[in-house]
């Protein structure tokens, strides 16, 4: 009986204690009215005092202000006198410093973790973390002048970044720091706060319905039976429900990004507002399979993809220019190249990309640059074009293989998309061979979600671990013509670009790099890991890498999302290489302006120069919208860089 008494007197009291900082201090006040009162009957019966209320004052001067300990007289009011003195040091001092030192680290923990909700307007939201967010704050930190054109439509003096993530403390402070890199970050334009994108609540968090633009990197795939698209989609119905009774062009601009492109359409149910959708498997897969058919343009890629690294895509209105050709404009730039421009046909942007030089600029369009800087694309003043005679109709379809064997390392989500990216290349044929520890049942299965039904090209399904030279010789990789080592997307991303890396090392310690051996791409998912990779002639494609740059550039200017779209999709025109004797430039010295000229001849548009390392250890130097200045002696081996539009059956 005692005990349960005792039981229900404890949980009443942690009930009571546990509501907060404010409880525990008037718990404590109790406990020094029932002590001063207790004090005061002990000592109120010796006639030392005028009545018990001044009793009471005497014993809570004790308890608070052990200096009074040395007024009283009598061994027994000195007794209690001390007593009082001891529990005031507890009660009083002890336990209010404690509650003190727990509330103050409270405040400090919940400010620490992000649980404040944000007062702000016209930022970019960054929902979600994934190997993708790092990389969008860094490019939204280090693209200054995409950031002044953005804040000057707004009216914003300063950027402002919001990342919501899962759980936000110091320790993934200092890792988004350090991935952003010191030379980028900016304490003063980045808040963190916690919360996930799928409860409205916590989207109010970071004034989701307030931001100038959210962006929505595809989740991790962490959560068993749910897809990342889904996840994606619940996201879309959360923010489209933030405000009722709103326009939905009052809505912010969405920049989500779907794994799967058939999902594409209930996406743009899901959210009645702005939405720019980057399906990433899709594209993806095409830059894989345009590397495989072009080996060595992965580093133009690179490059495009890339801020701070060299050039990179500008879209610009020059209202001064219409009624000029697009073959006018070939010497309007000096240190940019014109690609073409986007029209609005019916409220909708159209990319022009590589036009006929007969097309007629409108005051409407706007122009596509690679340039170093936005300054690069400002329209010259009182340009006089000249009328260059370049080339007309279609370019004839680069020299290809028509005949690969491929050998694919790995096993992903985005094997499906590539194979159904090889599958589109009717004049060529594909034999491929797929070697994971995956088993072959559940890679059926998936391609057959996927709706894969391969009519031109070949699989076959092996079943082992690459990582271990037996399984590795078995597959013989040097018979291949082309060999691709995919990353995993079910472990931990540190974890299967160690794996990557090893099978590398093993690859080409079993097939070292020569001009007529197996051109090697691989898919790697952290760019941090780019330092500690040894390329011995391979390729390397980061997609997180890309994608955040992709997306960030998107939510700056959401025009240019049909430019990365025609540009690296699927259709579209094509970036490959050309020799430099097709255009009769070998063996002559020649500048890029020059160079520009005889592609332009061919209704083709030069992006740059991929000259050949002679040391045979593959390391190509490629330069995309070179110095103006410079000038080469070009080889018969020497590549040009070029953008053109043909027909994939020639």
């Amino acid at each position: 009986m005692l005990a349960a008494m005792r039981n229900r007197l404890q949980l009443v009291l942690e009930r009571f204690l546990v509501r907060g900082a404010g409880y525990r201090l008037a718990f404590v006040i109790g406990a020094v009215a029932v002590t001063s009162l207790l004090g005061a009957v002990a000592v109120v019966g010796t006639g030392r005092f005028g009545g018990l209320g001044e009793a009471i004052w005497w014993a809570f001067l004790r308890l608070t202000d052990p200096g009074y300990l040395g007024d009283d007289e009598g061994t027994y009011v000195r007794a209690v006198s001390t007593m009082l003195t001891v529990t005031g040091y507890v009660l009083f001092l002890g336990a209010l410093i404690a509650i003190m030192t727990q509330w103050l680290q409270a405040a400090l923990r919940r400010l620490e973790n992000g649980l404040t909700p944000i007062a702000d307007r016209h930022h970019i939201v960054v929902l979600g973390w994934t190997n993708r967010t790092a990389g969008i704050v860094r490019e939204l930190l280090l693209s200054t002048e995409q950031v002044r054109h953005f804040l000057r439509l707004r009216g914003r003096r300063s950027l402002s970044v919001v990342v919501l993530a899962e759980e936000v403390d110091a320790e993934l402070q200092q890792d988004l720091r350090e991935r952003v890199g010191e030379d980028a970050w900016r304490a003063q334009s980045v808040v963190l706060r916690s919360g996930t994108p799928l409860r409205p609540e916590h989207l109010r968090r970071v004034a989701a319905d307030d931001a100038a633009a959210l962006i929505l990197p595809a989740p991790l795939f962490d959560t068993p039976g749910v897809t990342p698209d889904t996840e994606t989609i619940k996201t879309l119905l959360s923010l489209a429900t933030l405000e009722e009774n709103v326009e939905a062009n009052a809505l912010p601009l969405v920049v989500a990004e779907l794994l799967d492109a058939r999902r594409l359409l209930t996406a743009r149910r899901a959210y009645p507002g702005p939405l720019q959708v980057v399906t990433s498997h899709a594209l993806v897969s095409s830059l894989i399979c345009q590397t495989i058919r072009h080996p060595g343009v992965s580093h133009v890629f690179a490059d495009l993809l890339a801020y701070g690294e060299g050039s990179e895509l500008y879209v610009r209105s020059t209202p001064d220019l219409a009624g000029l050709r697009f073959g006018d404009l070939a010497d309007a730039f000096p240190t940019a190249i014109v690609l073409g421009v986007v029209r609005h046909d019916q409220a909708k942007p159209r990319p022009l990309l590589n036009p006929n030089d007969d097309l007629v600029v409108e005051a409407e369009d706007l122009l596509v640059f690679l340039a170093e800087s936005y300054e690069a694309t400002a329209p010259p003043d009182d340009y006089q074009p000249r009328r260059p005679d370049h080339g007309k109709g279609i370019p004839a379809a680069p020299s290809l293989k028509r005949h690969r064997k491929v050998l694919i390392l790995g096993w992903s989500q985005l094997v499906a998309p590539v194979l159904t990216e090889l599958e589109r290349y009717g004049s060529e044929q594909f034999d491929v061979t797929v070697g994971s520890f995956v088993s072959i049942a559940a890679r059926e299965r998936q391609l057959e979600d996927y709706d894969f039904a391969p009519e031109r090209i070949t699989i076959q399904h092996v079943e082992l671990d690459y990582t271990i030279p037996g399984h590795m010789r078995r597959l013989a990789p040097e018979r291949y013509d082309n060999v691709l080592l995919m990353a995993s997307d079910r472990i931990e991303t540190d974890e299967t670009d160690a794996r990557t890396i090893v099978g590398h090392l093993l690859l080409r310690e079993l097939v070292p790099y020569r001009d007529d051996g197996p051109r090697v791409l691989v898919e790697l998912a952290e760019a941090e890991n780019l330092a500690s990779f040894p390329t011995y002639g391979s390729e390397i494609i980061v997609p997180p890498l890309m994608l955040s740059h992709i997306m960030a550039q998107i939510a700056l200017r959401p025009e240019l999302r049909v430019v990365f779209e025609d540009l690296f999709g699927a259709e579209g025109p094509e970036i490959f290489f050309r020799p430099a004797g097709a255009y009769d430039l070998a063996e002559r010295e020649v500048g890029f302006a020059e160079v520009a000229r005889a592609v332009a001849a061919r209704n083709e548009t030069a992006l740059g120069l991929r000259l050949r390392d002679r040391s045979g250890n593959g390391d190509d130097e490629v330069l995309v919208n070179p110095p103006r200045d410079r000038r080469w002696t070009l080889q018969a081996d020497d590549l040009l860089v070029v953008l053109a539009t043909y027909s994939a059956d020639l």
